[in-house]
């Protein structure tokens, strides 16, 4: 099934789970979250830079690239709609986030001290992560009291990665790597509890998928140049929710 299929025959899994419950729909809610993002795997594995004295080059390439990433930050905006279900409530929604990251100090400094590129006026550029993950999921929650009410949640969709730009620029000479976006599936789980009737505070995960990295454009051609690089891109979340 391709990618595109897939997504259609999710959203109307979702609409059908919605039209068929045995309830009335309760109560709209829109929600935003603000979320700390800590990233694992392969996305979190430590790079250490060992460049050869004679020659002057990038400290990150494809090879290198979307590894060392920091910690990073997120927002995401949600709508759903409740069901009550009796013996809880369900809520199936659709939600897009923005997930930022940047690299690790230790990266950054060595692009900040590399003196045979500063010497030559160069100005040194870091790479940035954004991942766009769009997703349909289904929240079940259940109320203890009016304060306490915990839930557990799922979503499946489709997350766009972007790699900035990195390497060094000046008016004379470009030593840069871009790279494309890339598309891939996604999903994520989590659990936590609302605070009242509007504020949660929860944890997640999100397996943002096995992103390629390709070049749009490379001004010094690498060794490796021929190359199929893949990432796993995963992120612990920590996330409050404003609901409406």
């Amino acid at each position: 099934m391709s990618k595109s299929n897939y997504f259609k025959g999710l959203c109307v899994a979702v609409a059908l789970l919605a039209a068929g419950l045995n309830a009335n729909a309760q109560q709209f809610e829109t929600s935003v979250y603000l979320n700390g993002i800590f990233p694992l795997g392969q996305f979190r594995q430590a790079y250490e830079y060992n460049p050869t004295p004679e020659i002057c080059f990038k400290p990150m390439d494809r090879t290198t690239v979307a590894t060392s990433a920091a910690v990073g930050l997120a927002a995401t905006g949600r709508f759903g709609v409740w069901f009550d279900v009796g013996f809880g409530q369900l809520l199936p929604f659709v939600e897009a986030g923005l997930f930022w990251n940047g690299t690790r100090s230790s990266i950054r400094d060595v692009y900040d001290n590399n003196d045979t590129n500063i010497a030559a006026g160069d100005v040194p550029i870091t790479p940035t992560y954004l991942n766009i993950p769009i997703m349909l999921g289904l929240k079940y929650r259940y109320t203890i009291t009016d304060i306490i009410r915990p839930f557990a949640e799922f979503g499946i969709g489709y997350d766009i990665m972007i790699i900035t730009k990195n390497g060094y620029m000046n008016k004379y000479d470009n030593m840069w790597y871009a790279y494309k976006p890339d598309g891939k599936l996604c999903w994520s789980v989590g659990a936590g509890t609302y605070l009242g009737e509007y504020v949660s505070v929860g944890l997640y995960y999100a397996g943002l998928g096995k992103h390629h990295l390709n070049y749009t454009k490379k001004v010094i051609a690498p060794n490796n140049a021929g190359l199929t690089e893949k990432r796993n891109i995963g992120e612990l979340g920590l996330r409050v929710g404003f609901h409406f």
